[in-house]
C-alpha cells in the first residue's frame, strides 16, 4: 500500500457515541477527498475507542492502515484492540516518564500527520495543549467538539 496523506486523533478521554456519525463523515471525507490512508490513534479514553472503532469499520470500506499508537510499552490495558500488526511504540517513549507519555505520544502522531481530527471542548487539559502544538506546525485540523480551535493564537 502507497501512503499518501495521513490522519491522528487528539482529544478529550471523555466523550460519548453521540460523536460517531460525525467522527465517521470526517474520516470518510478525508479518505475520499483528501487522499488520506493512513491513520494514527491512540489508547486513552473513549475518543480514542471510538475513532479505533469508525477506523476499522471503513477499513473494510477502504484501504487504510490504521496504527494503534502507545504511550506505554508495560501498562495493562483493557482496551480491546490491541492487534501486533497495527500496534506501534515510538523509540521516543522508551525513557519518557508515565506522566509526560500521553503527551508525548500524541506529539508524536501530530509530527507524522497531515491532519488532525480533534474531539476539544475546553482548553484546560493535555488535548488542548497538543492541539495549540498542530496549531504552531499549521497541520490541518477538524475539530468536532464544541471549542473554536480558529481561536487558538500562533
Amino acid at each position: 500500500m502507497f501512503f499518501i496523506k495521513s490522519c491522528c486523533f487528539i482529544g478529550h478521554k471523555n466523550c460519548t457515541r453521540e460523536i460517531s456519525e460525525r467522527l465517521l463523515f470526517e474520516i470518510e471525507e478525508l479518505i475520499t477527498k483528501k487522499d488520506v490512508n493512513c491513520f494514527y490513534v491512540g489508547t486513552q479514553g473513549n475518543f480514542d475507542k471510538l475513532s479505533y472503532e469508525v477506523l476499522s469499520s471503513l477499513e473494510k470500506k477502504y484501504e487504510i492502515k490504521i496504527n494503534v499508537v502507545l504511550a506505554y510499552l508495560n501498562k495493562k490495558t483493557d482496551n480491546p484492540y490491541y492487534d501486533a500488526d497495527k500496534t506501534i511504540f515510538p523509540d521516543e517513549l522508551t525513557k519518557t516518564p508515565m506522566r509526560y507519555a500521553i503527551r508525548k505520544r500524541n506529539s508524536y502522531m501530530i509530527g507524522k500527520a497531515d491532519y488532525i481530527v480533534s474531539y476539544l471542548n475546553t482548553p484546560f487539559s493535555n488535548a488542548y495543549c497538543n492541539i495549540e502544538e498542530a496549531v504552531r506546525k499549521k497541520k490541518y485540523i477538524i475539530n468536532i467538539g464544541a471549542f473554536n480551535v480558529e481561536s487558538i493564537a500562533l
